[in-house]
């Protein structure tokens, strides 16, 4: 077998195959074994290529072993599990009378033909290693489909995997499951990076870096729980913090769970501590928004050492004269980045490079933004201030203190004491010095090198981070979270972490064939894979009755290189 790449005249697309040649007397044929995708860069054909040579190297091991890897009736059946039927004891289907038999019940099998085979493929079946044996990793596959597929509490993965995909599993089977997955943390972090990896040539190119929190509906705090700044606004729950870094694309690079009470500039040092010792690679590109902009997180990336596109804070981060300095430098002409024109100005920062950008989005942007905040900060204001009586001139003191309704810092840098005690007003000061920072934006780098385009270009991919988040937290519900023991919460986030990566891949694969999914598309496309299931009334022999396909789905098979057998045949799970 060997990768054949076939280009079309006047065209960018190039379709890369898997190709096997068979001598046929004098003639030697060829047959695609595998259709991995069309590529539209050099870039798209690399990846695309390094899945065709895994593919290579897999289905050749597989053949050695008397199997094929990639048939549909060779993924793993559950373990341990009598067959309730032979083919002997039962009528073969096409000498059974429709009449003669009614239907069961009907089975979801899209999710474990697909993504069960990506699992295996990716190697997250050695996750657990050794332990569990055969039972354990099974269960770790399934419960990770049901993530993927409906997410819900362990309780209610149990009920569907038994309701819909016919797969029996106690609640203390998981919750035993939990206990082992909380052992082999570092090995579920390690075997994902690979998969990541082994996409992009076994090395890391571009490291985008973002952090959240995932609050608790409760106020009990321990060494993990505990109460700090919420990006949710759920000031009133303990929470924890969680960071998470991924390659270009949105793949998996790694995560890491710290207490809730911990501040997000602080998250990168204890991830670098950790990530150094697992990221095989000699130059990252590393990219993280303004809040983890801070000298130390700085240092800590040169020493690295990496390349690094951090989002800097202006007024936070430089002197007033620095200030001064940006505000009355002329930009430079504009440059069209990602389509926005954008004008731009170079400084040095500590020995660094300082890129100030201009936008007229940004600005018009920042301007509203500014006029709602002000809007809510009067109807504030009103509820706070003291009250003059008319008639006597007296002075009344406020119902609540400012200080505590105000609790934004935003509307806190628009306001000021008046001369009356107990008195608030908006300082008009204040708002036109805001003003005069609309549409600006900087990021700071240590690459000399690239030019200010691409450095922002690179930024703007940071957009990615943030739809992984939105992915982890609303596609697959990594919260309400039901444990309250740290290592049950541990374990429950690794979970949903596998979960993740799986449908990360299971989208780039998709999308290299050209047929970009979201998670929800895929996950309705694969359940609407489902067969009856269908008893004899006379002998009680059961048989499947696959369902027809739809166009998503179709593809969905397709992009894998899988096939599906609409056939009738006895059932003999």
């Amino acid at each position: 077998m060997f990768t054949r790449v076939k280009t079309t005249p006047n065209s960018p697309r190039r379709s890369v195959q898997v190709v096997e040649s068979s001598r046929v007397g004098a003639t030697v044929k060829q047959k695609i074994v595998r259709y991995m995708g069309i590529a539209l860069d050099d870039a798209e054909e690399a990846k695309l290529r390094t899945m065709a040579q895994e593919f290579i190297e897999q289905e050749t091991l597989a053949r050695l072993n008397g199997t094929s890897l990639f048939a549909v009736e060779a993924l793993p059946r559950s373990a341990g599990r009598p067959a309730r039927q032979t083919l002997e004891s039962a009528l073969a289907p096409e000498d059974v009378r429709l009449s003669e038999v009614q239907e069961v019940a009907r089975r979801v099998e899209g999710p474990h033909e697909v993504l069960g085979h990506l699992y295996d493929y990716l190697g997250f079946d050695r996750v657990l290693g050794g332990e569990g044996g055969m039972r354990g990793a099974t269960l770790l596959r399934d419960l990770v489909i049901a993530r993927v597929m409906a997410p819900d509490s362990k309780r209610a993965n149990a009920r569907d995997l038994s309701m819909h995909y016919g797969r029996e599993h106690s609640l203390d089977s998981l919750y035993r499951l939990m206990d082992r997955v909380h052992e082999r943390l570092d090995d579920l972090k390690q075997v994902v990076l690979q998969a990541t990896a082994r996409l992009t040539g076994g090395t890391v190119q571009m490291m985008l870096f973002d952090v959240t929190t995932l609050y608790f509906e409760s106020v009990a705090a321990d060494e993990l729980r505990a109460f700090g700044y919420s990006k949710d606004q759920k000031y009133h729950c303990t929470q924890v913090v969680l960071a998470l870094a991924t390659d270009e694309e949105g793949l998996p690079i790694g995560y890491e769970l710290f207490a809730g009470n911990t501040a997000e500039v602080k998250t990168l040092i204890g991830c670098m501590q950790r990530w150094q010792l697992s990221l095989n690679v000699d130059k990252v590109s590393f990219v993280a928004d303004r809040a983890l902009c801070s000298r130390a997180n700085l240092a800590t990336l040169e020493q690295a050492p990496w390349q690094y596109v951090v989002a800097m804070p202006l007024r936070r981060s430089l002197k007033a004269h620095q200030q001064a300095q940006i505000l009355r430098t002329a930009l430079a002409a504009p440059i069209e980045v990602e389509g926005d024109l954008v004008w731009v100005r170079e400084f040095d920062w500590e020995g660094r490079r300082l890129i100030v950008t201009y936008s007229s989005q940004r600005a018009h942007k920042d301007r509203a933004d500014r006029q709602a905040l002000i809007k809510r900060l009067q109807a504030k204001l009103g509820k706070v201030n003291a009250k003059v009586d008319p008639l006597t001139g007296e002075i009344k003191p406020p119902k609540a203190n400012a200080q505590k309704l105000i609790t934004n810092s935003g509307y806190l840098r628009y306001i000021e004491h008046a001369d009356q005690a107990g008195v608030f007003v908006i300082d008009d000061d204040k708002i036109e010095a805001d003003t005069a920072w609309d549409g600006l934006h900087a990021i700071v780098t240590n690459d000399r090198t690239a030019s200010a385009g691409e450095l922002l270009a690179r930024y703007r991919r940071l957009w990615v981070i943030e739809e992984s988040f939105r992915t982890i937290k609303h596609s697959l519900a990594v919260r309400p979270i039901y444990h309250f023991k740290p290592e049950r919460i541990q374990a429950h986030i690794g979970i949903c972490y596998l979960a993740f990566a799986l449908a990360r891949h299971a989208q780039q694969r998709i999308k290299l064939a050209q047929q970009a999914m979201s998670v929800e598309r895929i996950r309705a496309a694969l359940h609407g894979v489902q067969a009856s299931i269908l008893e004899h009334t006379k002998t009680h022999a059961k048989y499947r009755m696959p369902s027809v396909f739809s166009q998503d789905a179709a593809r969905i098979y397709k992009a894998f290189g899988l096939k599906r057998d609409l056939a009738p045949s006895i059932d003999l799970r």
